[in-house]
């Protein structure tokens, strides 16, 4: 036997985001274009931009800041309260894995087989 689990946030009983959506948050930093995170992650454009506005919406922060084409062309970036959201997210989520095999397995441990 094996425990499986997803962890996410939630707001009023509104899904947020999850482990999936603060790496599409981070591939918008790392690759400046919510396009190319989109690509990446195999999501819409028009997916991806939801999702930016529903986890705004809820959380109340400002996550990503753009910035339209032009001669510089355009961008995409988080801000710094994006960017800290997205770290802390990312670091509760390290180990945890872990820490619930390890937990799963403590009280799985004396399993005993059922006597017929």
């Amino acid at each position: 036997m094996e425990i499986k689990f997803k962890t996410w946030l939630e707001k009023d009983g509104e899904v947020v985001a999850g482990y999936g959506k603060m790496n599409f948050l981070k591939m918008i930093d790392e690759t400046g274009s919510i396009q190319k995170a989109a690509e990446k992650m195999a999501l819409s454009y028009r997916h991806a931009w939801g999702f930016i506005k529903n986890i705004e919406k809820h959380s109340g922060l400002r996550f990503v800041e753009t910035q339209v084409g032009g001669k510089e062309g355009g961008g995409a970036w988080l801000t710094p309260k994006g960017k800290k959201f997205v770290e802390q997210y990312l670091a509760f989520e390290e180990g945890l894995e872990d820490y619930i095999q390890s937990k799963f397995k403590k009280a799985f441990s004396n399993e005993r087989t059922p006597k017929k």
